[in-house]
C-alpha cells in the first residue's frame, strides 16, 4: 500500500460514508489500534428477508473491544437479534465478531451512524475510543409493479322479463352462500385467534409449540428456523407471564430481566440459558442442528414453561392464604 492510499480511502469514506469491499461488506474504521468491518453474505437488502451480518474488531493483543447498542445507531431497521461470539487471538491481535440479524423496514434511508468502539486494556484498565465512519446500506429492488391490460368497461345487457326475472334474484343469493362458505373458515380463525388471546400463557405457548410441530420443520432439516421460531415461543411466554419485552431483547438482556425477578430461581434461569445459548449457536454460529437435538430443545422448552407456569401457581396461593 502506498503512502496515497490512505488518503484516498479516507477521501472516499466521507464521502460516501464507508469504503465498500464488496457486496455489504464496509470498513468501518481503520486504526492501528482498532479496526472494523461490517460483512454479509447477503449481495443486498430485500423487503420480508432478516438481513444476517456481522461487525468484527480487530484491537492489540491484552485489550478488549466493547462495542454499544448497535439498535440505537440504525436508521430503516428493526433489530431482530444479537450474539456476541468468543475473542480469538492470534498473532498478537484479539479479533471480537458481533453477529447481528437486521429486518429492514419499508422506508429508507437504510444505514448505519457513527458509533463508538472502546478499547479496554486488561491490565491497567485504560480505555481508548475510537469512532467509526457511517455506512449506507444499498437499496432493496422495488417491487415489481402491476402487469397486464386494463379491463374493458362491460355494456348493459337487457333481461327480458319471465323466468330471466327469478334468476336474478337466485345469482344474488347463491353469491351471498358461497361467500359465508368461503368466510366461515375466515372467521373461525378470528374467533380462534380471540379465545387464544384469552387463555393462560402456559396454555398459549402449548398450542404455539403445537403448530410449530405440526409444520415439519424438523423432518425437513430446517434447524436454523426451526430454533427461530422455538426460542420466540419461549420469549413470548416469559414476556406475557413476566412483564418483560424479552421479543425486542438479546439474550443477555433477556436473562438479565428474568435475574431482577425474586421469584425466579437460579436453578430455572441455568436451565433457560444453556437453551438459549445452544439455540443461538445454531442461528448464528453456523454449528449443525440435528433432529434428536432438536426434539430434546423442545422437551426443555416445555418444561421450562410448565416448570415456571407451576412455581407462579404456588407463589399465587401462597400470597392468597397471606
Amino acid at each position: 500500500m502506498t503512502g496515497r492510499t490512505p488518503i484516498l480511502l479516507v477521501g472516499a469514506a466521507l464521502l460516501f460514508g464507508a469504503v465498500p469491499l464488496r457486496a455489504f461488506e464496509a470498513t468501518l474504521l481503520d486504526a492501528p489500534d482498532c479496526s472494523a468491518v461490517f460483512s454479509s453474505e447477503a449481495d443486498r437488502l430485500a423487503y420480508g428477508r432478516p438481513l444476517e451480518a456481522s461487525v468484527r474488531v480487530v484491537t492489540p493483543e491484552g485489550t478488549e473491544a466493547e462495542l454499544p447498542d448497535i439498535r440505537t445507531r440504525l436508521t430503516g431497521f428493526a433489530t431482530v437479534e444479537e450474539f456476541a461470539e468468543a475473542a480469538e487471538e492470534a498473532g498478537g491481535r484479539v479479533a471480537k465478531t458481533w453477529r447481528f440479524r437486521f429486518a429492514p423496514e419499508a422506508e429508507g434511508p437504510w444505514k448505519l451512524r457513527p458509533f463508538v468502539i472502546r478499547v479496554r486494556d486488561r491490565q491497567t484498565g485504560a480505555e481508548k475510543a475510537f469512532a467509526t465512519q457511517p455506512m449506507r446500506f444499498p437499496e432493496p429492488e422495488p417491487l415489481p409493479a402491476a402487469a397486464g391490460e386494463p379491463e374493458g368497461e362491460p355494456k348493459p345487457v337487457w333481461i327480458a322479463p319471465g323466468w330471466q326475472t327469478m334468476l336474478i334474484w337466485t345469482v344474488p343469493a347463491l353469491t351471498g352462500v358461497i361467500l359465508i362458505l368461503l368466510l366461515l373458515p375466515l372467521l373461525r380463525r378470528g374467533v380462534r385467534a380471540l379465545h387464544e388471546r384469552t387463555l393462560p400463557p402456559e396454555e398459549r405457548a402449548r398450542l404455539e409449540l403445537d403448530r410449530l410441530l405440526g409444520q415439519g420443520l424438523i423432518a425437513q432439516g430446517a434447524f436454523n428456523r426451526f430454533y427461530t421460531e422455538l426460542t420466540g415461543v419461549v420469549r413470548r411466554y416469559f414476556e406475557r407471564s413476566h412483564n418483560l419485552r424479552a421479543t425486542r431483547q438479546t439474550t443477555p438482556e433477556f436473562l438479565a430481566g428474568l435475574a431482577a425477578d425474586p421469584g425466579f430461581d437460579e436453578e430455572r434461569r441455568a436451565v433457560l440459558s444453556a437453551f438459549l445459548g445452544a439455540a443461538d449457536r445454531i442461528k448464528f454460529a453456523g454449528v449443525e442442528g440435528s433432529a434428536a437435538e432438536a426434539e430434546g430443545a423442545t422437551a426443555t422448552a416445555r418444561t421450562a414453561i410448565a416448570r415456571d407456569a407451576e412455581v407462579r401457581r404456588t407463589q399465587a396461593k401462597t400470597t392468597e392464604k397471606a
